[in-house]
């Protein structure tokens, strides 16, 4: 499912790897800081089913997940965002992060 999708819209449901757990995407292209480094991830997301009630967000790529539960909603603003894709991120000035990756050597849950 994710081959043919640049990028998952917002409400889109996933499985990431190493977890059994499903989580809800709610952010595209989060600035966040781990280690000092400011830089962006894909998606953040909230654990499911109660969402966002620790202020704990997780962050990851796409590379990181495994499933796509539901893809969330599509309309003409996400459209637009998938054709544009390619231009959004090259014009990104953050360095990505990776889970557990050389850039972020460490979790990819964070509070917010």
């Amino acid at each position: 499912m994710l081959d043919n999708l640049k990028i998952l819209p917002i409400g889109s449901v996933v499985i990431i790897n190493g977890s059994t757990e499903p989580v809800m995407i709610v952010s595209a292209f989060p600035v966040t800081t781990s280690d000092g480094q400011e830089g962006y991830f894909d998606f953040g997301a909230v654990p499911l089913p109660l969402g966002l009630v620790s202020h704990e967000m997780l962050f990851f790529n796409k590379e990181d997940i495994s499933s796509v539960l539901f893809v969330g909603y599509i309309d003409t603003g996400y459209q637009m965002l998938h054709q544009k894709y390619d231009e959004l991120v090259a014009s990104i000035i953050h360095e990505k992060l990776m889970i557990g990756g050389e850039k972020n050597a460490g979790n990819y849950s964070k509070k917010i």
